[in-house]
């Protein structure tokens, strides 16, 4: 008779434990319902000694009582499970709103810190920049000041060695690379020579000896008294050869007893000719500065000789490849240029000094493009000759050309990457 009532009773006693989350207070319901079951176990047993003892009536009313007693105990603790499941509630909801606000704020600090770090990584970085900017200028400054102390050095070398000695119509001069007799009569050709211990054109004896290697072949047209043959000369070795052309026949004999006094006659052949497009004869002006002579008009020339003209095409074996050609033939370089061309094809290597000179080109009807469009047709490239430090950079623009007196210029077809002995601007 009391099933149904004790599985209700347990049934709502079992929801109030699910919906509470507090391990103390399930325990305690659970210790009521087992004191309750006990009880109901103990009325059981009464109400059947009862009705043994035919004493039903008064032990039913007092099971009605008991009842009742047992139902208000079960609302008190149903109440009482019913807060207690609030309180947990109310505790867990703070609880997660605690720990959501320690979240936010180790979101923040974690934010924070990346920020921080952003910052120093970046002052680092600024830092590192700074210090590697000034260990460069530092090491800029440093091989700057080398390099001037250098060329001071050796300023003073050639200063110091300034030897002119007078022989007869001629007179003896000392060069950094050896003796070189030059004609009396030339006097701005002394003054420079003694002025510059012996050296002219330094920046291109530089790139000339910096491509030249022992063994090569260099051809020099215009040789003049000699002052980039010895260089050469020297350069190439007993193993090499120069080709040296000089038309002037004065200028000629000099320089042909100046490579004997230097020891210099069988690394060095000497033709005493004009080059040009094709074999022939010319008239050469001869200007009263030595080097200044040519076969072209000269308003202020001193007297003129007639002068034979071969090609160099013709005075370099075929086969042969040329390294290096130095060709300075005062307005008259395109026809020599033409008369080469064999050379140019058979040297793949070919590096070629050129003199280029505005008033030249205008006494031979030339332009400054069509000059240029001369040389760069077979793949040369044209790169300006720092007189000074021998660095080479790119040609200036057509105005500022039109404009210079005179420039040496390297003709190249290999990429400068290619020549590391060379510097490049």
């Amino acid at each position: 008779m009391l099933a149904p009532l004790l599985h209700r009773m347990q049934q709502r006693v079992q929801t109030a434990v699910e919906s509470s989350s507090v391990t103390s207070s399930v325990h305690d319901a659970n210790a009521s319902i087992q004191s309750i079951r006990e009880q109901l176990e103990n009325l059981e047993a009464r109400i059947r000694s009862a009705v043994e003892s035919a004493s039903v009536t008064s032990t039913v009313q007092s099971v009605h009582k008991q009842m009742e007693s047992l139902e208000v105990r079960l609302d008190t603790l149903r109440i009482g499970l019913d807060a207690v499941r609030l309180d947990a509630v109310s505790a867990h909801q703070e609880l997660q709103a605690r720990l959501d606000a320690m979240n936010a704020a180790q979101r923040d600090a974690v934010s924070a810190y990346q920020e921080l770090q952003a910052r120093l990584d970046a002052m680092n970085e600024a830092q590192r920049d700074a210090v590697a900017a000034s260990r460069e200028g530092q090491t800029e400054l440093l091989q700057g000041a080398r390099h001037e102390a250098d060329l001071l050095r050796g300023r003073v070398n050639l200063l110091l060695q300034r030897v002119a000695i007078p022989l007869g119509e001629d007179v003896l001069v000392r060069t950094p690379e050896g003796f070189l007799l030059t004609p009396a009569e030339d006097a701005a050709l002394l003054a420079s020579l003694h002025e510059s211990g012996g050296r002219l054109e330094p920046g291109t004896v530089s790139v000339m000896q910096a491509l030249l290697q022992e063994g090569d072949l260099a051809v020099d047209v215009g040789a003049n008294i000699g002052l980039t043959v010895l260089p050469a000369a020297q350069r190439v070795g007993p193993e090499g050869h120069v080709i040296a052309i000089e038309p002037a026949s004065r200028v000629g004999r000099l320089l042909q007893r100046s490579l004997g006094l230097n020891g210099l006659s069988e690394r060095v052949t000497l033709h005493l000719c004009a080059a040009g497009e094709a074999a022939g004869t010319a008239q050469l002006h001869l200007a009263a500065i030595t080097g200044h002579s040519s076969l072209l008009d000269l308003p202020e020339a001193a007297g003129a000789e007639e002068v034979a003209v071969r090609t160099v095409d013709e005075l370099v074996e075929p086969g042969r490849r040329v390294r290096l050609a130095k060709i300075d033939a005062e307005g008259f370089e395109p026809q020599v240029w033409r008369g080469m061309r064999r050379v140019i094809a058979e040297s793949p290597e070919l590096a070629v000094l050129v003199e280029f000179g505005p008033e030249h080109l205008r006494r031979a009807g030339l332009s400054v493009e069509e000059w240029l469009a001369e040389f760069h047709a077979p793949g040369f490239t044209a790169y300006e000759i720092d007189e000074v430090t021998g660095q080479l950079r790119p040609l200036r623009p057509m105005a500022e050309l039109n404009a210079v007196f005179s420039l040496n210029l390297l003709l190249l077809r290999q990429p400068p990457t290619s020549l590391p002995q060379l510097s490049f601007a």
